[in-house]
């Protein structure tokens, strides 16, 4: 499972940066153009918060979950990827510095 893990994380990166670089192209009248969100932050949670997160964010991609029937016009599938680990011990490095999300 790790390896299929890395895998699928490899390709959604290539497909970002794909389509990131693709984007850019002159001729390109998409107004999806510029919907690539992105966020990074760090946060200091213990294991329970940790879990209640997770359970947030998943609560939240099944908010925006539809049936085919019910998507509107214009929607288009949006490919999405979270992650969340402790911050590794090295060797007395403080790792209590927080970064606002963005």
């Amino acid at each position: 499972m790790d390896e299929l893990d890395r895998r699928a994380y490899a390709a959604d990166l290539a497909l970002f940066e794909r389509l990131q670089r693709d984007s850019g192209q002159p001729d390109e009248q998409d107004e999806w153009i510029d919907a690539f969100p992105y966020s990074r932050g760090s946060i200091r949670l213990t294991l329970p918060e940790l879990r209640a997160f997770f359970e947030e964010y998943i609560a939240l991609m099944n908010r925006y979950k539809r049936p085919d029937a019910r998507t509107p016009p214009g929607a288009r599938t949006v490919h999405t990827r979270r992650l969340a680990f402790p911050a590794p011990d090295l060797a007395g490095i403080d790792d209590r510095r927080e970064t606002d999300a963005s």
